[in-house]
């Protein structure tokens, strides 16, 4: 069974502090690089389009490849969620802690286009300095990043912390009614949103704001694995021989204002179902 994702708001902003010149340019940096995260946090569901009547459910997951659903959280982690049927707001929502999942399910009393949305609590914690190399890889830090860091006195931890932020587009009975829905940020720390009149592009925004020159990584169901980067109103098009339920998913890397800092990472995920091109 594949199931698809959603995810929404949350997190720690990102440093105002950045009176060091080392900051400056590493910021920029980050903001830019294209980190590589093991496991993929999105919503799945177990169809994209449901009819009036119909419970519908999604759950939240990690997994190491998509579209596998192998680990649910537990619903304490999660710090914000929201479902939009045909922009109305869904009021009564069900929860369920799963091995492999954390549902949110709910009754569809309206047709039109649906947004699943949820966020998660930042969890930090601390990478022995033997395994701060990995993880600097892991981001793709750049060398002054690295650098700031290997040159604190003695042998520090290195301490991080990280949000996800997914989303899922869904219909009940009819994609045409309330699409708006998708086009409409959500306020989380970043977030993906649909474009208007655009089946195949999407833009990728920072508390309600575009971000351009940012990589985006491209996941078909059948394995296949593309890259993109925004343009200048944030916005990467899926090329035309993808189709199915296709996941993206982006990083972003807040820099501290000192090298013994916390690195906070933002991730946001989007499922939806593409037809195929004509």
């Amino acid at each position: 069974m594949k199931l698809q994702a959603s995810m929404n708001r949350d997190s720690a902003k990102p440093s105002t502090n950045r009176g060091r010149a080392w900051v400056a340019s590493a910021l920029s940096a980050l903001l830019f690089s294209a980190p590589a995260f093991g496991h993929k946090t999105f919503l799945a569901a177990e169809r994209h389009l449901w009819e009036t009547g119909d419970t519908v459910e999604v759950g939240l997951t990690s997994a190491l490849e998509f579209p596998n659903v192998e680990y649910g959280p537990a619903l304490d982690r999660v710090s914000f969620t929201s479902v939009v049927v045909a922009n109305t707001q869904v009021q009564n929502l069900s929860f369920a802690e799963g091995e492999r999942a954390l549902s949110v399910s709910f009754q569809a009393e309206k047709s039109g286009f649906s947004v699943v949305a949820m966020s998660t609590h930042p969890r930090a914690g601390e990478i022995s300095p033997e395994g701060a190399a990995a993880y600097f890889d892991e981001i793709e830090a750049p060398a002054d990043i690295r650098q700031a860091f290997e040159d604190l006195p003695g042998s520090p931890p290195l301490n991080r912390s990280y949000s996800k932020h997914t989303k899922v587009f869904l219909c009940v009975d009819t994609c045409e009614a309330g699409q708006e829905a998708a086009q409409t940020p959500f306020g989380q720390a970043l977030e993906f949103i649909g474009v208007a009149n655009e089946e195949r592009s999407f833009a990728l925004y920072r508390y309600g704001q575009a971000v351009e020159n940012q990589r985006v990584t491209i996941y078909s169901d059948t394995g296949e694995q593309t890259f993109a980067v925004t343009n200048e109103e944030g916005v990467v098009r899926v090329d035309p021989s993808i189709a199915g339920v296709v996941l993206l998913s982006a990083v972003w890397i807040s820099a501290p204002s000192e090298p013994s800092g916390v690195y906070h990472s933002d991730q946001a995920t989007l499922t939806f179902h593409l037809e195929e091109a004509v």
